[in-house]
């Protein structure tokens, strides 16, 4: 299996606009973060989770050029703006993309991309050419990938995360279940989300994270969709073994 992370920003991206915060002046290139997203290839597939705002500068950055599937944690707009480049995937390919997600999150694509879907408005190729699947908190498959998915709470919204073999990938998340915990035993590599160093009501801050980590003890835990008040080295040199934050561009392979 292999992952890139083609975005670990928070929802206003880093630099933010406006801001010249050291974080947001940084010279160093990890701390230039578009907006959280993930890539995977397993199995002869081509998965990628939310389709970010950023989703046609990540793609032209590392080199993408084909995908199969696209698994969402949720409806908010900096996971699934970017969804009308699929146009250019379906053009390249001349195939329909699957997406999977909860109800909500597919309800609300149908009304943010409304063009895509209803008949008299839709143009052959002009449009995402997409089909939905809803999907419930249970093991599914595309094609020969088992998908475990993981609901945990982003402030009051039920969200989902995913497990792909000894992987996971949680973003935007503030509370997981003891129940939804234990589908997170025995990974490899978990993906999780850390917002910034003060709590947040909706997202894990970065002790939040630390002691979530510490709890499920992968053997390396990534930090991700993290705002300007998350300086690259100086908080990485602070982190615990086997902790580290997630960056633009970082490519894991997987057993």
């Amino acid at each position: 299996m292999k992952v890139i992370i083609l975005g670990s920003g928070t929802s206003q991206g880093v630099p933010k606009i406006g801001c010249y915060c050291e974080t947001c002046t940084s010279k160093n290139p990890k701390d230039k973060r578009l907006r959280t997203s993930a890539y995977i290839e397993t199995e002869g597939q081509k998965i990628l989770i939310d389709t970010s705002i950023d989703f046609r500068q990540q793609f032209i950055n590392n080199n993408i050029s084909d995908l199969d599937a696209v698994l969402f944690t949720h409806h908010h707009v900096d996971h699934i703006l970017g969804l009308d480049d699929i146009r250019q995937i379906n053009q390249l390919h001349n195939k329909y993309i699957d997406l999977y997600g909860n109800d909500l999150t597919m309800d609300e694509l149908r009304t943010t991309f409304r063009y895509a879907f209803k008949e008299q408005l839709v143009s052959h190729l002009a449009v995402p050419m997409v089909k939905i699947n809803k999907i419930k908190n249970e093991k599914f498959k595309i094609r020969n990938v088992e998908i475990i998915p993981i609901e945990v709470m982003h402030g009051r919204l039920p969200i989902f995360g995913y497990r792909i073999g000894n992987f996971a990938y949680i973003t935007d998340c503030s509370r997981i279940s003891d129940v939804e915990m234990n589908k997170l035993k025995g990974l490899e590599v978990l993906i999780l989300n850390s917002l910034r160093i003060l709590p947040h009501p909706s997202h894990l801050n970065v002790e939040e994270a630390v002691s979530i980590a510490g709890k499920l003890r992968p053997a390396k835990t990534y930090l991700t969709h993290m705002t300007h008040d998350i300086n690259h080295d100086k908080m990485n040199a602070k982190l615990p073994k086997g902790i580290e934050l997630a960056y633009d561009g970082l490519t894991l392979k997987l057993k």
